[in-house]
């Protein structure tokens, strides 16, 4: 199964499978992007504790800072979460019916906490006992002013883009900061909470917690304000980490989209470059498929490419074997030619010497040596007679007279011939009424069945018909030829028709078989623009020749 997978992926979904490979560069990035949020998240706690105790150092041994005088002020309901207990974080409502205290010198403290104050964050200074003696600053970011955008195409297309498809996308794993959140009232006095209890404890304090309404994360730092050896009270800085989280998703969205105009480049380089490599692939099997004609003949030789890789290396070899397998086919289609011209003169010489034998008185013996030697000659002469034949027609198939005849009068007058030839074997005819018209040379006609019918004959079980069968379609005409008799060997489908290729038993006649009967009925066929298949009988008694002729053109 899976080799079966494999034959049938091609190059392209091949090289796009390894493409996969480089998915893991988001899911990289994506870790990326989240250490550097720990990264900005550790470096926002260190700010926020450096303005802490920057405002604390500002405020250090100034005791004249925290004399209040108390005063009486509406008092304010205390925020509480839903379980109805009192919120633990540094919420500023004052107390419940608590005295509000005034902080005269909290306008000095205002305008030194002003100062060092930044617009994300929000400083609060109070006394030990959490009387608030100034704040300022805010969680909420004002909204920048956005820049001119460009007015190119290529900027509106991918602000479009980024809005109708990119950021939804992001939107989907990435947590959006946002500035509608609930932010606590301010008060007179603040609630006990972790990081302020640990400043009036004398201990730099950071601690994260939600708003309210759950929609953004608040870090605060608290540093205790000393006079002398004693804690006086604290400062309170506080920030929301919505700078942190856009941060994180400009980074994000920035190495997303690079990568994925990376994959996206990369996906339809390799596809082009494995289309091209696909083609040249192709091109090559084409041609090697070309230059080779069903029967094994070499018709053209591979150009060898010039291209310097592996497949033009490829290309090159393939013209260098198909050049030398052209050269030994050469070899072996003149070798029949060449025998029958060097064997001529040795046999006349033989010939002449037996024929002067015979004249001379000769024992006994010896003339049953000779009659052998003459009997081996006649062999070598029906040899070099049947070689010649194939090679005259190899050489002038072609320059017959064509002609329209009938071939149902020429099938005809040769099975009557064969009636007369093949005494004790039985014939049979069968043909459509009226002539069929073929366009060709009768006489090569007559020769292909010959070939067919002394096949089937020395094939065929003694006592069964030969049946020579004709039909006729709109554009072809079918002639057929079939014996009962042994069957085709599997390994021989689609071998019958070449050169040299027979399936006789060894000798079982003492007739010599080159195996150029049914090659010579191939050529023939071809010539003639058809040609011809050999199989087993449908009902598995006998096997059956058929060739297939183009019918002439009615005019």
């Amino acid at each position: 199964m899976s080799q079966h997978f494999r034959l049938a992926l091609g190059i392209r979904a091949q090289l796009l499978l390894v493409l996969t490979v480089f998915l893991a560069i988001p899911w990289l990035g994506y870790e990326y992007v989240s250490e550097l949020e720990r990264f900005l998240r550790d470096a926002q706690e260190k700010t926020l504790a450096g303005t802490a105790q920057a405002v604390a150092t500002a405020l250090h041994d100034r005791p004249r800072l925290f004399d209040v005088q108390p005063a009486r002020r509406e008092s304010l309901s205390v925020e509480r979460s839903a379980d109805g207990a009192a919120e633990s974080s540094p919420a500023i409502p004052s107390r419940a019916s608590a005295p509000v205290v005034i902080a005269t010198p909290g306008a000095e403290i205002a305008q030194i906490i002003q100062g060092l104050s930044r617009t994300t964050a929000r400083i609060w200074v109070i006394d030990r006992d959490l009387n608030v003696l100034a704040r300022a600053g805010s969680l909420k970011r004002s909204a920048p002013a956005d820049a001119d955008p460009a007015n190119s195409p290529l900027a509106r297309f991918r602000r479009w883009l980024e809005r109708e498809t990119l950021h939804p996308l992001y939107a989907l794993v990435l947590r959006q900061p946002t500035e509608d959140f609930g932010e606590e009232q301010a008060g007179g006095v603040m609630l006990p909470a972790r990081e302020v209890d640990g400043a009036l404890s004398g201990i730099l304090t950071v601690e994260r917690r939600p708003t309210p309404d759950g929609k953004a994360v608040i870090v605060s730092a608290a540093h205790p304000i000393w006079v002398g050896d004693q804690v006086k009270g604290a400062v309170l800085v506080e920030e929301t980490t919505n700078a942190v989280l856009a941060a994180r998703n400009r980074a994000f969205e920035r190495l997303f989209s690079i990568v994925l105009a990376a994959l996206l480049i990369g996906s339809v380089a390799l596809t082009l470059y494995a289309s091209r490599l696909s083609a040249r692939i192709r091109s090559l099997r084409d041609e090697a498929e070309a230059a080779i004609d069903a029967h094994g003949r070499v018709r053209d030789v591979v150009a060898g490419s010039k291209s310097g890789d592996e497949i033009g290396d490829l290309s090159r070899s393939f013209s260098s074997v198909l050049s030398r397998l052209a050269q030994y086919a050469s070899y072996q289609e003149s070798m029949a030619g060449r025998l029958s011209h060097e064997l001529r003169t040795p046999i006349a010489v033989v010939r002449s010497s037996l024929d002067n034998l015979k004249l001379s008185s000769l024992p006994d013996e010896a003339r049953v040596y000779m009659e052998r030697a003459q009997h081996g000659l006649a062999r070598l002469s029906d040899i070099l007679i049947r070689m010649t034949e194939a090679t005259r027609l190899e050489q002038s198939i072609g320059d017959d007279d064509r002609q329209r005849f009938d071939v149902t009068a020429v099938i005809a007058g040769c099975v009557e011939g064969y009636r007369l030839a093949y005494k004790g074997r039985t014939f049979q005819f069968v043909a459509a009424d009226g002539p069929i018209d073929v366009d060709g040379a009768p006489e090569l006609i007559a020769q292909m069945l010959d070939k067919l019918v002394a096949n089937a004959v020395e094939f065929g079980t003694a006592d069964t018909p030969v049946v020579v069968r004709i039909a006729q379609d709109d554009t072809t005409v079918r002639i057929s030829v079939e014996n009962e008799g042994p069957l085709l060997p599997a390994a021989m489908h689609g071998r019958l028709f070449d050169s040299m290729v027979s399936v006789r038993p060894e000798q079982r006649d003492g007739e010599p078989h080159l195996g150029l009967g049914l090659y010579i009925v191939r050529l023939i066929a071809e010539a003639h623009g058809g040609g011809a298949i050999a199989e087993n009988r449908s009902d598995g008694r006998g096997v059956v020749v058929t060739v297939t002729l183009p019918r002439a053109e009615r005019g």
